[in-house]
């Protein structure tokens, strides 16, 4: 006969909680990873102990970012151009990071930050000054729109760090990459406007919570529809295309006599404020469904019986109610596995003081029996079975709740692709109302333009009605971005400049060739002693030699490619010049 025992539930240790617990492994493998990489990145065969480095210490950084990518988004404000000590540590952080990818050329000229405030839980409304446009920026900051680098709500004031680009000598400064590569093809992007918007809480990041974008009403001086919205990722070294970028466009209302400036017209408003709110309806219907799929029974799959095979048995007496996971094992009889290697059948005719029973290797399937005796302690891994009768009976028990557990996972499956139809119906919905008001204040615009140019008109034969231009951002992520068109490198006459300044050679790390007639830079520096240029554009040049910035006007420019040697006679910007100045050399 075989042994019986009464079984005892077993207290789990903090040592079984645990022995899964290995942190380290997982840093390890991350840093080996990271290392990786950073062999494979062409500088690091030429910085290879900063390269290494940069890797290793931005490993943090790394995995922040990635972390709140899935963060997908004042009623008093106050502007200063001062940058306390920890946000400057921050931004240089930042520069290691990002490596050469983000690199001014000089370090004699910069577009600097303003720095706004923004009171975290009331949100509210900034107002950016952009010097050669009219109209000035808006950014539009949502109340309880911030988080920390865990995810938790931001209380209190908001430090916003932002800064425009509208020229070429903005863009030429700011070191921002502005070539993009589209089916293996380099192009370099027309720019139409590119912001830079970042946010700090007494020195350290913060990150737009999700489903709260703030927007960027970004002044421009385009009014072509011609540009796309790009997103720089500097991480994976690329701009992300977000959309198709339309400009708002509205002439510039004279101001009335009283000094006050024209209020917004009222159906432009409403019809603006119905456009903002489609996208916090799109997410409400999203977590609506997502919790009616949540809440749908999951059928259980029933346990299929298994038959003895034959192997070494224990019957074991057990208290069900003190062990019910093992109820629909009665009857059962507890075969020895074949992976026990201490298995004797002397066990057999020990008559053991107590038995225990715990999960096995295999939840569900096997357990642990435990047998004591005095000093002695054996463990054997065993499988319930059910022999003859028992197991005809459980089988066609088990094929009976296998059939209808089908019948509950496919009314589940179909509940759930019914909810899914539901959702799909009204977010479609939504976004055809919101392409709908799109139209309608386009056509408001568009009217209200035309009113105040035949009002213009009127008052003046031959003047025309300024126009006040906005590309609107969604910003759901703190970073860079910009409206630009992807434009093909020159074509045409191949030239081999040679560099000099007062006669003395120069060695340029960057070059610069800036096309006149469009708001577009293209940067030569890969080969700068042989491109191309089209001889049907205006051209001036700047170069970045020994740390030092040079530049040629349009006519130099002219009589050195008229020249059969190439050589440009290259005037170097003053130390201490500041933007203005260096945008007037370049005949900005």
């Amino acid at each position: 006969m075989e042994p019986k025992f009464n079984l005892h539930r077993p207290k789990i240790s903090d040592d079984e909680i645990n022995k899964n617990k290995d942190f380290d492994k997982l840093v390890k493998q991350f840093k080996q990873q990271s290392i990786q990489k950073a062999k494979s990145d062409v500088n690091f065969l030429k910085n290879k102990k900063i390269t290494y480095a940069t890797v290793i210490a931005g490993l943090a950084v790394v995995c922040t970012v990635t972390y709140f990518t899935v963060f997908n988004k004042q009623n008093k404000q106050t502007a200063t151009n001062d940058k306390t000590n920890t946000l400057v540590s921050n931004k240089n952080k930042e520069a290691k990071s990002n490596g050469n990818f983000i690199a001014p050329p000089s370090k004699k000229l910069d577009v600097p930050y303003k720095t706004y405030k923004v009171n975290a839980q009331k949100g509210g409304e900034l107002a950016h000054h952009t010097t050669p446009i009219a109209i000035g920026t808006k950014i539009k900051v949502p109340k309880a729109a911030f988080v920390n680098k865990e995810g938790k709500e931001i209380i209190g004031d908001v430090e916003i760090m932002y800064r425009e680009f509208h020229d070429q000598a903005d863009i030429i400064a700011s070191g921002i990459p502005m070539t993009y590569d589209s089916a293996g093809t380099q192009y370099t992007f027309e720019s139409a406007g590119m912001f830079d918007v970042k946010g700090y809480q007494n020195g350290e990041e913060v990150y737009l919570k999700q489903g709260k974008p703030i927007t960027v009403e970004l002044a421009s001086r385009y009014t072509d529809d011609r540009y796309n919205q790009y997103y720089l990722d500097t991480v994976g070294h690329n701009w992300q295309v977000i959309k198709h970028d339309s400009p708002v466009i509205s002439p510039e209302p004279a101001p009335p006599a009283d000094g006050n400036s024209k209020q917004k017209n009222g159906k432009e408003i409403q019809l603006v404020k119905k456009i903002e709110h489609v996208p916090l309806q799109i997410d409400s219907v999203k977590t609506v469904y997502d919790k009616k799929i949540i809440a749908l029974p999951q059928p259980k799959q029933p346990a299929k019986p298994a038959k003895a095979t034959g192997r070494p048995q224990f019957n074991l007496e057990v208290d069900y109610k003190d062990y019910p996971e093992l109820s629909a094992f009665k009857n059962s009889v507890f075969e020895v596995g074949t992976e026990n290697k201490n298995y004797t059948k002397e066990l057999h005719s020990i008559t053991w003081s107590s038995a225990i029973i715990s999960q096995g290797p295999q939840k569900g399937k096997n357990y642990i029996l435990t047998l004591k005796y005095r000093n002695r302690e054996e463990k054997l891994i065993v499988y319930p079975v059910l022999t003859g009768e028992d197991f005809e009976k459980a089988s066609a028990v088990y094929e009976k709740k296998f059939i209808e557990y089908n019948v509950a996972l496919d009314k589940r499956e179909a509940d759930e692709q019914k909810l899914k139809d539901q959702m799909d119906a009204k977010l479609l919905a939504y976004v055809e109302e919101q392409k709908k008001l799109s139209d309608e204040l386009l056509k408001e615009q568009i009217r209200i333009r035309r009113a105040m140019e035949a009002q213009m008109e009127g008052e003046t034969k031959n003047s025309t009605a300024a126009q006040n231009v906005s590309r609107i951002f969604t910003v759901n992520n703190f970073g860079i971005y910009n409206s630009d068109c992807p434009k093909s490198m020159p074509r045409g006459r191949v030239i081999e400049p040679r560099y000099a300044s007062n006669s003395v050679p120069l060695d340029p790390s960057s070059v610069f060739l800036i096309d006149k007639g469009r708001n577009i830079v293209f940067n030569m520096s890969s080969n700068p002693y042989r491109f191309m240029y089209s001889e049907k554009s205006k051209y001036t040049l700047c170069i970045v030699a020994g740390g030092n910035v040079y530049f040629c006007d349009s006519n130099e420019f002219n009589r050195a490619v008229s020249d059969s040697k190439g050589k440009f006679n290259l005037a170097q910007l003053p130390d201490g010049s500041d933007m203005g100045e260096f945008k007037k050399a370049l005949e900005i």
